[in-house]
């Protein structure tokens, strides 16, 4: 959970910029949907975050397992699947 207080300002547009330090920790880009609520005297932003599973996002099917994967664990999975295609080409092995 980040904590932190910050002071913005609201532009002519009605926009205000979510700062950079909260953006990172919350994993905020560019095009993430915010929910606003309005609580008493407070405003409420919370991102809208996809569902786990198996969703569309602009027509390209993503899978979402819920956990944070390493980029060591995503060279492994390249890694295990370059091997099994490697022995599917070479005739060990009838599964790609």
């Amino acid at each position: 959970m980040v904590f932190m207080n910050a002071t913005v300002e609201i532009d002519k547009a009605g926009r205000i910029v979510v700062p950079k330090k909260v953006r990172d920790a919350l994993g905020l880009n560019a095009g993430t949907q915010v929910e606003l609520e309005v609580q008493e005297d407070a405003v409420v932003l919370r991102a809208k975050r996809q569902p786990k599973g198996l969703w569309n996002d602009r027509g390209l099917w993503v899978y979402d397992a819920g956990v944070p994967i390493t980029t060591d664990e995503v060279q492994r999975w390249m890694d295990e699947l370059r091997e099994r295609r490697m022995r599917f080409v070479s005739g060990e092995s009838l599964e790609p």
